[in-house]
């Protein structure tokens, strides 16, 4: 059987830790990879408690970022496919057991897609993955208009070959860095089942606070729209002018936009607009609390 390798970075959230590692059921085939991001909680005893149940591969960092956690958390464990998990984030009872049935009867597929359940203060949410075709992932999220959270279940050597190198005073790269390089290579399989994992964004969690991170930290955030303009794998035109005009914004906050098409020139104007918008915003959170 395959085995499936659950990569989790971590950093000070020892109690949803321990919900994450208790939905994980003990399998044989499940071994599990947490990169600590410098946790200065009792994360190392809640991991401890779970080792008899399954295989974990642990390894402790001084505080560098998601950025270098989750890389690490990746090229520290051995197996056939791999996921990412927030440590927010939890299996639902029966979302383990559906992503190895779907890996062992779809043998020739490398790349797997699930729904999760999104929990927000409005209540739950979801999203279907029906009547998609096996297409690239930046497909899946242009063509058919997929907006929320999927999770993404990954050959682990592809992954490997598709993962940037050590992102020195780079705190966040967006996972969709990576799965649209691995789109390039390989198609991907959504599975029309029951939603996997359920995710919560925690208050102190980085969805919270999306705007300074994405700011500080651009440079993969315009590679990442950079391989989408450039991409073939998808047709929706409207998402193509929003990648090139996302591209243009966050290459301005990376100080170093350049045109890459003359017929870009709206695109490139527009990206510098937000950018400035963005700078605007950021002030003005950085600076509400001292009024």
């Amino acid at each position: 059987m395959k085995k499936l390798a659950i990569c989790i970075p971590t950093y000070n959230r020892a109690k949803l830790l321990n919900r994450l590692l208790k939905s994980i059921p003990a399998l044989p085939n499940i071994v599990v990879s947490i990169c600590d991001d410098g946790s200065n909680d009792n994360t190392f005893e809640v991991i401890k408690n779970h080792k008899s149940r399954f295989s974990i591969k642990y390894i402790y960092q001084e505080n560098e970022g998601r950025a270098s956690a989750l890389r690490k958390s990746i090229l520290n464990v051995s197996a056939e496919f791999m996921l990412i998990m927030g440590s927010d984030d939890y299996f639902t009872k029966n979302g383990i057991s559906s992503i190895l049935n779907s890996i062992k009867d779809n043998k020739t597929i490398k790349f797997f897609v699930f729904s999760t359940i999104i929990s927000t203060n409005k209540g739950l949410k979801s999203e279907s993955l029906k009547k998609i075709p096996i297409t690239s992932y930046i497909s899946v999220r242009s063509d058919y208009n997929i907006k929320r959270d999927l999770k993404e279940v990954v050959d682990h050597q592809l992954i490997t070959k598709v993962m940037y190198g050590h992102p020195k005073n780079i705190r966040r790269i967006p996972t969709s860095y990576l799965w649209f390089k691995l789109s390039e290579k390989v198609d991907c399989m959504t599975i029309d089942s029951d939603p996997v994992i359920i995710i919560e964004y925690s208050n102190d969690g980085m969805s919270k606070n999306l705007l300074p991170l994405k700011i500080n930290n651009p440079k993969y955030i315009a590679l990442t729209y950079k391989i989408a303009i450039k991409s073939k794998k998808y047709s929706s035109i409207i998402y193509r002018l929003k990648y090139s005009i996302l591209f243009y914004r966050y290459s301005f906050h990376n100080n170093n936009a350049k045109l890459l098409k003359f017929y870009h020139l709206p695109y490139f104007v527009i990206g510098y607009i937000i950018k400035f918008i963005d700078k605007t915003r950021l002030f003005i959170q950085s600076n509400k609390f001292n009024l």
